[in-house]
């Protein structure tokens, strides 16, 4: 390899110019040997070639590309994804659940086989006075209409004034007060006692007021009215809304119903008494009652407890009779309710916060399509229920003849059930449920039909006693206790007459449900 000096190169270089001048470079000269680069006759020939082929494919249409997926195949995928969706609701969904029911199976809560929409909680008991507004009322009222006004001699020159009314023993009778919990507290109180007349001579039921107001403003603006009409006997007691707590209002309202030989027949009883002590005497044999409603906020309510100054926190006087009704809703708030009940079609007895202490006597018709209801409800206090079942089915019931429900929480919830010495075994369905509280359940040796009891935190218990009970329908059945599955926390099982299949009967349509979140639940059969 030849390498030249650097004055030859030098020498072979061209002269400087000095004006611009246009020429091309040699072949060889200034390019360095095996260079990539083209010379530029190569270049411009290359250059020409490229523009005549752009021209070429600028005049020239490309073809249209061809779809992914055309119209039919989208229509197609849609009508498959339909098809897929139907066949997934019609077979999934059974398949699911027959699934679902198979694993409850391992583990399983007997399940209910007769299912009746509760009783709405009402007695449809008609007020004669509207309780809000006097204009509307369906009897004309006459109020303020006192026998007797008289100024006390006190600081205030309290007025008070009373009046008395014949009425009719039948028909209806409402009692009400629109004074409110909220506005109305420590400045409006009374008292409404419900009995029979100690005069046997007054052959008409007599209801009265007497009203104390601490000054002459309040005694006038407030109504006390009357609606008075054939079988129709409306008190109505309209509260001034501008009550400062210096005012004051005291009521005594008395209903009494006469001992006569001829039986009153009282359609609907209804009070509406907030802040008032309800209380409700024997009635013996002198009044039958078809529908009664016993309401009002913050009002203790006590029914056929004594006629002395309210003494509920005896043990119930058994000689005293109940109250008896076919459809009976007692309901307060924030006071305690203490009583004998009695009701053939629905009993509800409700309060919240105070406790619930009643002796009940159930009566179902085995001719009737419909069982009796029982609901007893309260909160953060005690619920005591002592039940008493009455039903002469000739033949085993084919249905429930009672249907109870009983829930408090936060305190103690105690229920006995036993048959009345005339009434076969009963059919019943009950459920009991309290939150924190202990659940105490007992049954005397008649009930036939399966149990389960259950808690989240505390401990189950169920007992069977040694009394002895023989089948009316058919005595030479033997009474079998059986447990099907026993925890610490949950046991459920069967009791009754004839043999135990180990399944749910359906024939047997008895069934005991208590349940407890934290505290205790205790079941107990006499036999």
């Amino acid at each position: 390899m030849i390498i030249q000096d650097e004055d030859d190169l030098l020498k072979s270089k061209d002269p400087t110019v000095a004006t611009p001048t246009l020429r091309y470079p040699e072949r060889a000269a200034g390019r360095r040997p095996f260079s990539p680069l083209p010379d530029y006759e190569t270049s411009q020939a290359i250059a020409l070639h490229d523009l005549n082929n752009d021209s070429l494919i600028t005049f020239h249409k490309p073809p249209p590309k061809r779809r992914f997926i055309d119209s039919r195949s989208w229509r197609a995928g849609i009508t498959a994804l339909g098809v897929y969706i139907i066949l997934t609701i019609v077979i999934g969904i059974p398949l699911i659940v027959k699934k679902t029911q198979e694993d409850d199976n391992k583990y399983p809560y007997y399940p209910s086989n007769y299912v009746v929409p509760w009783l709405a909680k009402t007695t449809t008991s008609h007020y004669v006075t509207n309780i809000n507004n006097i204009s509307s009322s369906s009897v004309t009222p006459i109020c303020n209409e006192w026998a007797a006004v008289a100024q006390l001699d006190n600081a205030q020159n309290s007025m008070v004034g009373n009046v008395l009314n014949t009425v009719s023993s039948d028909g209806r009778f409402s009692i009400t007060s629109n004074a409110s919990y909220l506005s109305s507290m420590n400045v409006v109180m009374g008292d409404l006692f419900v009995g029979i007349n100690p005069n046997t001579s007054v052959t008409d039921a007599t209801i009265s007021i007497q009203m104390q107001a601490s000054n002459a403003g309040l005694f006038s603006q407030t109504l006390v009215c009357f609606a008075l009409s054939s079988n129709t006997t409306g008190l109505a007691i309209y509260i001034p809304d501008n009550m400062s707590l210096n005012d004051q209002l005291l009521f005594n309202v008395t209903l009494l119903y006469p001992q006569s030989p001829i039986t009153a027949r009282v359609d609907s009883f209804a009070t509406y008494l907030p802040l008032f002590t309800q209380t409700f005497g024997d009635f013996g044999d002198y009044v039958d009652f078809e529908k009664v409603s016993i309401e009002g906020p913050v009002s203790k309510i006590f029914v056929a407890v004594s006629d002395c100054a309210y003494a509920p926190f005896i043990d119930f006087l058994s000689a005293l009779k109940s109250m008896e009704a076919d459809q009976m809703l007692v309901e307060t708030s924030l006071e305690p309710i203490f009583g004998q009940f009695s009701a053939s079609r629905s009993l509800f007895v409700s309060t919240i916060q105070a406790p619930i202490n009643a002796n009940i006597s159930l009566f179902n018709d085995p001719d009737s399509n419909f069982p009796t209801y029982l609901e007893v409800s309260t909160g953060s206090s005690n619920l005591t229920a002592n039940v008493t079942l009455n039903a002469p089915n000739k033949n085993p019931p084919q249905r429930p003849n009672f249907l109870v429900n009983m829930r408090t929480f936060y305190g103690a919830a105690t229920a006995s059930f036993v048959h009345d010495p005339t009434s076969p075994p009963a059919a019943i369905k009950l459920r009991v449920e309290n939150d924190i509280g202990p659940a105490i359940v007992t049954f005397d040796q008649y009930f036939q039909g399966i149990f389960q009891v259950s808690t989240k935190l505390g401990a189950v218990s169920v007992t069977q006693g040694t009394a002895s009970s023989v089948d009316p329908y058919d005595a030479t059945l033997t009474r079998g206790y059986f447990e099907d599955y026993i925890s610490d926390t949950r046991t459920y099982g069967w009791i009754g007459w004839g043999s135990h299949a180990g399944s749910f009967l359906e024939e047997q349509i008895g069934e005991v449900v208590v349940e407890t979140s934290i505290a205790n639940c205790t079941l107990f059969f006499d036999g």
